[in-house]
């Protein structure tokens, strides 16, 4: 008999995989990133601490880094999206509860634990509301950027690593609700753990 906690873990390790390739945004990967803005000087891309330009020079990694796109001159950062951009370490904060739940659910499974079940539920609900709210500043930060980059004749567009993010926070929502109705379910115990009598 499966254990009631493996659909929670497998949301669980589904949403740290993906946070984890969001959070490994510009300026270590440029292949995923939060927003690409065409500029003088080439293609700007946004990342969780830092930016690049594709095939030359990137910001130092930084938890709050100025946002201005390089190569452009246009001033695009302001005191509120500066703050704003130090809000993205909640990326790798929410991959590192959903590691955290995924965990509890694999003692959980391996223990047949209803204890470590509702751990692993209560740790995806806490990483879940992170996540919706990393996810509503995401767009509020990148749109406005965007917006900016536009107005001044620049193109501009958003990355893959919202959507990343986005699937990231349904995976730990689905993980919350599988999991505390998985803590609900049936935990072998007796008998129906094989127990000979």
């Amino acid at each position: 008999m499966a254990s009631p906690a493996v659909p929670g873990l497998f949301f669980c390790f589904a949403c740290m995989v993906l946070l984890l390739f969001a959070s490994v945004s510009p300026p270590a990967w440029n292949a995923v990133n939060f927003l690409k803005a065409g500029t003088g000087s080439g293609e700007t891309v946004y990342g969780v601490f830092g930016q690049c330009v594709k095939g030359g020079s990137c910001s130092h990694r930084n938890v709050c880094y100025n946002l201005n796109a390089l190569g452009a001159d246009v001033v695009l950062d302001s005191k509120i999206l500066h703050n704003l951009s130090c809000t993205l370490i909640l990326h790798p904060i929410t991959g590192a509860l959903a590691l955290l739940a995924m965990l509890m659910g694999l003692i959980a499974v391996c223990a047949a634990s209803r204890f470590a079940t509702i751990l692993m539920g209560l740790l995806a609900i806490l990483g879940s509301i992170v996540g919706l709210v990393i996810f509503v500043i995401d767009m509020v930060l990148w749109n406005v950027l965007k917006n900016r980059l536009t107005n001044n004749n620049y193109e501009a567009k958003l990355g893959n690593a919202n959507w990343l993010t986005l699937g990231g926070v349904v995976a730990l929502l689905l993980a919350a609700c599988t999991s505390m109705c998985g803590a609900c379910g049936r935990f072998a115990t007796g008998r129906m753990a094989g127990e000979k009598y």
